[in-house]
Formats: C-alpha cells, sequence, structure tokens
C-alpha cells in the first residue's frame, strides 16, 4: 500500500471489516451478479488458500463470499493513496497468486476456481491515470494485446464516488463521505451523521479513532481539533461504561443468585455471557477468523474476572496476534492472569 502509515492501519481497520466489505459491494459494485452473492457467507480468504508470498503481501485484504445457487468469489481490496503506474500488473500478480493459492480439491466439481474481483479503492488528491489493465499498456503489435491484458481491476475512486447519490446507512458510503470532506467542519459532520446511526459500536469507535488519529491531522494539520475530539471522547467514555455495567451487572447479579441460593448456576450463565461478548468483541474489531480462533481459548478460562479482562484485551490489542496470544497465556494459566 502506499497510504502515508497510519492512515494505513486505521484504513486496513475499516476495510478489515466484513460489514464495511459487504455495503461496498452493495453500493459499488456494478452488474446484477451481484445480487447472488451470499453476503452472510462474507469472511477473509482461509488461510490455506493464500499462498505464502499472498499472505505477507496482502493478508488481511482478501475476501471470499459464496454466490447462491454454487461457486465462489474473491475479492480483492488494494488501497491507494497516490497513483501507481505498475497496478495492472500487481493486480494481475495478486490475482494468480489467489488461483495458485487454492488447491486443486478446492476448486469444486467442475474443476473451476473462484472468480476474483480486483478492487482498487483510490483516496488520492490526484486524478487517477494507471492503466485498468495491461493491455492499455502493451506496446505493438496490437494483436498480442489480448495475450498480455491480464485481469482488468474495478477503480473505485472516492472523489468520484462522492459525486454520486450516496445511500443512506451504508459503511462504504460513510467512509467516502468522511475521507472526501473539504473542511473540518465537513469532516465532523460526516462523523456526526455516521455515528448518529451506527452509534457506539465499536466500528464506530474505529471511525472516530480513524478521523482523529489520522485524517484530521493529515488533511487540516492547523484546525481546531475540539470537535472531533468531543466525539472521540465521547466515544471512548461509551466503551468505558459499557466495561463498568458489565461488571455492575454481574456484580448485581451475583448478588441475587446468593441470596437466592442460585449462585453457580448464574455465574455459569453469566461466564458464558462474558465468553460470548469477548467473541463478538473480536469479531466486529478482528473478523471471523479470530472470533473462532478465540472462543476455545475462552472455555478454558474459569475464573470471572479474568474473563472480564479479556473484553479489555480487545479494545487494546492493536492486531489479532496479540489478542490471541494474551488469551492463550491466560488459558494456559488456568486464571485468565497472564500478566499482560
Amino acid at each position: 500500500m502506499t497510504i502515508p502509515e497510519g492512515h494505513d492501519r486505521a484504513a486496513k481497520r475499516l476495510l478489515g471489516d466484513a460489514r464495511v466489505i459487504a455495503d461496498a459491494l452493495r453500493a459499488f459494485v456494478p452488474g446484477s451478479w451481484v445480487a447472488r452473492l451470499d453476503l452472510g457467507t462474507l469472511r477473509p480468504l482461509p488461510a490455506e488458500h493464500v499462498n505464502a508470498e499472498l499472505h505477507r503481501r496482502r493478508g488481511d485484504l482478501l475476501w471470499t463470499a459464496e454466490l447462491k445457487g454454487g461457486g465462489a468469489v474473491v475479492i480483492i481490496l488494494e488501497a491507494q493513496s497516490t497513483p501507481d503506474p505498475h497496478m495492472p500488473a500487481r493486480m494481475m500478480t495478486l490475482t494468480g497468486l489467489v488461483c495458485e493459492g487454492f488447491a486443486a480439491e478446492a476448486w469444486g466439481p467442475d474443476g473451476r476456481t473462484p472468480a476474483v474481483l480486483p478492487i482498487v479503492l483510490y483516496t488520492g488528491l490526484r486524478r487517477w491515470t494507471p492503466a485498468l489493465d495491461l493491455a492499455e499498456r502493451a506496446g505493438p503489435p496490437s494483436e498480442l494485446s489480448a495475450y498480455v491484458a491480464g485481469p482488468r481491476y474495478l477503480l473505485l475512486d472516492v472523489r468520484t464516488l462522492a459525486k454520486q447519490d450516496l445511500p443512506e446507512r451504508n459503511l462504504m458510503a460513510a467512509f467516502v463521505r468522511i475521507e472526501t470532506a473539504d473542511s473540518p467542519e465537513a469532516l465532523a459532520d460526516a462523523l456526526r451523521g455516521t455515528l448518529a446511526w451506527l452509534g457506539d459500536d465499536e466500528l464506530g469507535l474505529a471511525f472516530v479513532r480513524w478521523v482523529s488519529d489520522v485524517l484530521m491531522p493529515l488533511r487540516f494539520p492547523d484546525a481546531d481539533r475540539g470537535l472531533i475530539e468531543d466525539l472521540k471522547e465521547g466515544m471512548t467514555m461509551l466503551a468505558e461504561r459499557a466495561k463498568q455495567w458489565t461488571e455492575q451487572w454481574f456484580a448485581e447479579g451475583r448478588e441475587t443468585g446468593l441470596r437466592e441460593g442460585l449462585e453457580q448456576g448464574l455465574v455459569q450463565g453469566l461466564e458464558q455471557g462474558r465468553r460470548d461478548m469477548a467473541v463478538r468483541l473480536a469479531r466486529l474489531k478482528f473478523g471471523d477468523d479470530t472470533a473462532e480462533r478465540l472462543s476455545p481459548l475462552l472455555d478454558r478460562i474459569a475464573d470471572p474476572a479474568a474473563l472480564a479482562e479479556v473484553g479489555d484485551w480487545v479494545i487494546q490489542c492493536s492486531d489479532a496476534a496479540e489478542l490471541l496470544t494474551r488469551a492463550e497465556n491466560a488459558a494456559s494459566s488456568g486464571n485468565g492472569r497472564s500478566g499482560l
């Protein structure tokens, strides 16, 4: 990626959420075939189908979804903040690595590979000038252009998209509105409008941090950041309050259970609730694969207070590997007190 450091991590956090990708497909990918996608099956490309080189280069921006009636589509998503003249060749390489990564037995009974949709999401200010496939760059003789064309990628230029009639309550449309805001006030309004329907969802906090920590300093370094900071503080406060509410519910429920002589059953139920909440938060922040790997680790943590820490870790950890390491250490210790 050529997104500046900081913007890269923040954009990948947002574009690494299945809901954002699903909304991008619904709103901005042309063709009636999109209606055949079962977006409920959208997930990061399983590791067993990812070539080692591809995993090193683009791990969490590869998605797959099943087609209703059979078949699957792999979505390659590249985010760019500056034009890259080598993009046709890069996308041809990425597409080839995806196809190579699928073992023959995974190609289905008819031997076909999944369809691949390469997408470039362009957030830069300059006009995008690179070719959309290699055929546009091929030299003479022209008869050979078909043999070097490679895959044609779909360009989603946020400034072009912003001129369209954007759908409401669509996460990718929200991304576009925020990314293309031309003043600090417009940026704050776009963010506030997004939070009005997204609420205190973990993804809402990710939007706030993206704007506060990346976009505002990058685009408007001399602007008063008071409005954005207020929103960030409010979202952080909501996250902390949710934690406090959970602790309060546990304490109140435990007291009630003791009075009624049902402590064991109540605590078990609350413990499972904590596990379910931690898995849900992990799914929202890091995706389905992380949530599925986290769940069996939580089953091995018996201490209720330790389970409460897991929810904190989901918020604190910058990536899935760190979260899973903490959970593994906690599960191995038997009580969740890993010291991390």
